[in-house]
């Protein structure tokens, strides 16, 4: 209990640590560099902005820095800084002035002239002054949206926090090869296992040179502000585009708390993995295209004209990294970008393709795509192949549309083959067939099973796109724009869903269409509701009241139709294997050599600190013990990690708890004889884990001073033994499983 309370204490430190490593560089350190540059843009805007450019400047850093061979920590520190320079060097005048000042007041202190009391209250008074002032009556007329706004990071916290803290080990099996790809960037080779969007992988890789923070440690708990920062750029979309200022919480209270959602919608949030990871970029896309459409000219010239064209630019840039971020992290996410873009360009018709909008908007994404793909193409053009997975989705993007078409046309056959009918009505049946379609898939990957909850959905959508075209009758194009491109492009999403059913290509797995889906329905809900309040109220005062009105009612309709509960997610490594690897990892000093023996997973996560036994092959070199074969480990000290009650490592949304333990019978089975994982899975794992167990006792009863327990739970337990270098063990007993 007392070391379950110290790692779970331990991991809150770590997620705020490097929570506050993430946002500084990501967000704090453009807000301070490029303060000024966004000053024209709204609150909301900013953070998009400021959070883009850092994200983009971090990971461009490190593929420069690794396709060079020269990534370490000084460098990528040098490359931080260097923006800084560059400015003190630009307004030096104004920063020598600024330095004279403060070590005039150093001096001051320093030679008594002003006592320390004195200083401290004067620096209290500023600060006081300073929140009297600007700071205070900026919270004046705010402090509802402080409010609502700490709500949401609490239901975030409440829905997420809890797993973050409780569950050690990684939630996604992906994770292992993640981190693999990772640690092999400290030896500046990137793509280590083929060419492959790695964004992602340039972020961790960032925190943990500069911050000196594990890789292991990153993966484990960066999922909870990776989560966090999903929702603050969905948020700030909303802030955006919502013309109530309470309307934007509507979606999403609802997105977070209503129990309406299948988990696949969110459970992969719960592991920081790079779709979703990417997923925080889109939206950003989408708003600064909308933004540039909405200017109503564009052409240089002079006074007013001149400065819309000079802020066009900066929404093209920031919409050109927004792009180019999303194909950088993970190409799923550009895919949707791309949706949402042709969405945009439906809603946006009377401006878009105008040739003065049309021309720099798809400059500036070819631009973006351009940048993101030039790291991997001078990677591929320096002979590094492509990454497996590049391969797989490209052929079922390829097989999946052959396929989908053939079936497709045979659907529509046997639908030709009713007699009796005539051609209007064979389309109507084939309309109602289509539609039965696309609402059988979302009732299947985006609900709980409901057929209400999935026509609701899909019934949302449309009403979107009717409140659109409304305004565009009330001659509010450029809002009613809005609603129709979200409208367009959750309706293309939807049926997309159901590619395989109607004969489309399927440009990516079809579950992943429901984690879109679900990020979209806030978006949704927020702009009906937005919608339905600005059209009672127009731009009068009580279009907020309409906003806290409707906010109530969807607050209301989420309590009543059901609350969704946290999810606890069953890691893919005991919480008693990682407390030992980072007890083994702390109590180790340096020049000390141990090993542990254990399932793949933690081969990665001790990488350039100790070394690593397969389980499976220790078990099979025991089975040549009557061939005269000794095992030995030649390290000072030797761990040995079993699990007692087996993990499911296979378990497709991983929350079914294990409760299969090691037995006897397991270890009468044969060792599996596959390779790989394979040996690790399901019950492979528990006849690998079975004979493990028996072995580990049989060895403690002939050197039970050596082979001591040094850590034990109900469902783990881990084995170190010491011993001198120049005399090893033979590990190479009769356990009575051998054969």
């Amino acid at each position: 209990m007392e070391n379950h309370m110290s790692m779970t204490m331990l991991t809150v430190f770590q997620i705020i640590g490097v929570s506050a490593a993430y946002f500084g560089v990501t967000l704090a350190l453009p807000w301070i560099l490029l303060g000024g540059k966004f000053a024209q843009l709204r609150t909301a805007a900013r953070f998009m902005a400021c959070f883009v450019t850092g994200n983009f400047f971090c990971m461009n850093l490190v593929f420069l820095l690794q396709l060079l061979h020269i990534s370490n920590r000084f460098t990528l520190v040098a490359g931080t800084l260097a923006p800084f320079i560059a400015v003190a060097v630009r307004r030096r005048q104004a920063c020598l002035s600024a330095l004279e000042k403060g070590l005039r007041s150093l001096r001051v202190v320093s030679e008594g002239e002003m006592g320390v009391k004195t200083l401290m209250l004067r620096t209290g008074r500023r600060m006081r002054k300073m929140s009297s002032g600007w700071l205070g009556e900026w919270l004046s007329s705010r402090w509802p949206d402080v409010l609502l706004t700490l709500g949401i990071l609490g239901m975030l916290l409440y829905i997420y926090g809890g797993n973050a803290v409780n569950v050690y080990g990684y939630c996604s099996s992906d994770m292992v090869l993640h981190n693999y790809w990772i640690n092999y960037m400290d030896q500046n080779r990137i793509f280590v296992d083929g060419v492959y969007p790695f964004g992602f992988h340039c972020i961790i890789y960032y925190l943990h040179e500069v911050f000196s923070v594990p890789v292991y440690v990153l993966l484990r708990v960066f999922a909870l502000p990776q989560t966090l920062m999903i929702h603050m750029a969905l948020f700030a979309f909303l802030k955006l585009v919502c013309k109530s200022r309470y309307t934007p919480y509507v979606g999403l209270t609802a997105y977070i708390m209503w129990g309406i959602l299948y988990q696949y919608t969110y459970y992969r949030y719960y592991a920081p993995l790079p779709q979703e990871y990417g997923m925080m970029f889109v939206l950003p896309a989408v708003y600064f295209a909308i933004a540039f459409l909405q200017k109503k000219d564009i052409l240089s010239g002079d006074g007013k004209k001149k400065k819309t064209a000079k802020d066009a630019r900066l929404l093209l840039l920031l919409f050109a990294a927004s792009v180019s971020l999303t194909l950088t992290v993970h190409f799923y996410d550009t895919i949707m970008a791309g949706l949402l873009c042709g969405g945009i360009a439906v809603g946006f018709c009377f401006r878009c393709f105008r040739w003065r909008y049309l021309r720099r908007l798809v400059l500036a994404g070819v631009t973006g795509i351009l940048i993101a793909v030039l790291p991997m193409a001078a990677a591929y053009a320096m002979g590094t192949p492509l990454q497996g997975s590049l391969h797989w989705g490209m052929n079922m993007i390829s097989a999946g549309g052959e396929d989908k078409e053939d079936s497709g046309e045979n659907a529509q056959k046997e639908e030709n083959k009713s007699p009796g009918k005539t051609e209007a009505g064979v389309s109507w049946k084939s309309l109602g067939t289509k539609l039965d379609h696309v609402l059988g898939e979302m009732q299947y990957y985006v609900t709980n099973d409901s057929r209400a909850a999935a026509e609701f959905m899909l019934g949302s959508v449309g009403v979107l796109l009717a409140l659109g075209m409304l305004w565009y009758i009330l001659r509010r194009p450029d809002y009613g724009a809005v609603l129709v491109s979200v409208g367009v492009f959750m309706g293309i999403a939807s049926i997309l869903q159901a590619s395989a059913k109607l004969g489309l290509p399927q440009l990516m797995e079809v579950s992943r269409y429901s984690v879109y889906i679900g990020y979209g329905l806030p978006i949704v809900w927020s702009l009906c509701a937005d919608a339905a309040v600005y059209l009672l109220f127009r731009e009068r005062k009580g279009i907020h009241i309409g906003g806290l009105v409707m906010l109530g009612a969807a607050c209301a309709v989420v309590l009543l139709t059901g609350l969704r509960k946290p999810v606890c997610i069953s890691a893919y490594e005991s919480n008693g294997a990682v407390t030992c690897v980072t007890n083994i990892l702390r109590e180790n000093p340096k020049g000390a050599t141990w090993t542990i023996c254990s399932s793949n997973d933690e081969r990665q996560m001790i990488w350039g600190e100790g070394y690593h036994y397969e389980m499976i092959q220790f078990l099979r070199n025991l089975q040549k013990i009557g061939e005269g074969v000794s095992v030995t480990i030649p390290t000072d000290t030797v761990y040995f990690f079993i699990e007692k009650v087996p993990l499911l490592y296979l378990d497709y949304m991983n929350t079914i708890r294990p409760e299969k333990k090691v037995s006897l019978k397991g270890a009468a089975t044969e060792l599996p004889k596959s390779g790989g994982i394979l040996p690790y899975i399901e019950e492979e794992r528990w006849v690998t884990m079975s004979h493990m167990y028996y072995w580990a006792r049989a060895f403690q009863e002939l050197y039970p001073n050596e082979m001591e327990v040094y850590y034990e739970t109900d469902e783990f337990i881990c084995y170190r033994v010491r011993q001198n270098g120049y005399k090893l063990y033979d590990f190479a007993i009769d356990y009575g499983y051998n054969k």
